[in-house]
């Protein structure tokens, strides 16, 4: 209990150093404007004016369908357009967030600068993404495969908490990985599955209240800017949240930094500590 109230003081004081966070908000602020340009194209063409667009902006199931059969090649190629640029910066943004959290990690452990650590592990990192990826779709696979078997509630439920596991061994593969500067994503991997289950109740008592905290967020989100109509109040709510959002994962990636440092610190003391020094048995008395 000791070592998890000292690992989660250690976590949120990393955390607190928001200035490392800037350069991955400021990223994401760029993506997501750059983002809304198709859109805002359609919308000056009046291309959005459209019955189509409703139902798509209701989540209407069968709305890119029936938006085909119409024939609104303008609206189609609005929104097509508007989906692979989605997809895209969303594969830059994984990109940048390898790229940056190499960095905030080097800084946290004091092994190298920001932008050297930020460079030294971006091949890594981006590996390894490319694993949990994998491993990501090989699990929504499996899962629906199921879904007939376990019914669509129970397979909902299987695959979110199999995601978050992904999600949390990925967590601990890069502060492993930078804690004992270990370059290989399959190395890393294995080292994190490994640390993980041999703690695994610190571990998912982390991973748990960095879940609560998201949700808590997610629910505060949706009841302060549910109501609101003002346009400019909703963007700046819109984007506090993502910095907020951002700020928790950075806060999950310093209990692992820290959760990881912990044990390596224990050993270096163990290392150091000399061994006890045996005392000279007195002679006998005659």
């Amino acid at each position: 209990m000791q070592r998890l109230q000292t690992v989660f003081t250690q976590g949120l004081q990393r955390a607190l150093r928001l200035r490392l966070l800037l350069p991955l908000y400021l990223t994401g602020l760029l993506l997501g404007l750059v983002q809304t340009w198709p859109l805002l194209y359609a919308a000056a063409d009046g291309m959005l004016n459209n019955p189509v667009m409703e139902d798509l902006a209701g989540g209407g199931s069968d709305a890119l369908f029936n938006l085909m059969l119409d024939g609104s090649y303008d609206v189609a190629v609005a929104v097509t357009g508007w989906l692979f640029t989605t997809l895209l910066l969303t594969l830059v943004f994984s990109l940048a967030y390898n790229f940056f959290s190499g960095g905030i990690l080097s800084v946290w452990t004091d092994v190298r600068s920001f932008w050297a650590g930020c460079r030294r592990n971006l091949l890594s990192f981006t590996g390894l993404g490319l694993i949990l990826v994998l491993l990501a779709a090989l699990t929504l696979v499996g899962v629906a495969l199921l879904g007939g078997l376990v019914g669509g509630t129970a397979s909902l439920i299987i695959a979110l908490l199999l995601l978050q596991v992904i999600n949390l061994v990925g967590e601990y593969a890069r502060a492993i990985g930078v804690v004992h500067d270990r370059r290989n994503p399959l190395v890393m991997f294995g080292m994190a599955v490994y640390f993980c289950r041999r703690h695994v109740g610190g571990v998912l008592a982390l991973a748990l209240l960095g879940l609560l905290l998201h949700g808590g967020l997610l629910l505060l989100y949706r009841g302060v800017l549910s109501g609101v109509d003002n346009l400019v109040v909703t963007i700046i709510g819109q984007q506090l949240f993502v910095l907020a959002w951002l700020w928790i994962k950075l806060l999950r990636l310093g209990w692992a930094t820290s959760y990881a440092q912990s044990f390596i610190s224990q050993a270096d003391a163990e290392r150091q500590t000399p061994p006890p020094v045996a005392l000279a048995e007195e002679p006998p008395m005659v």
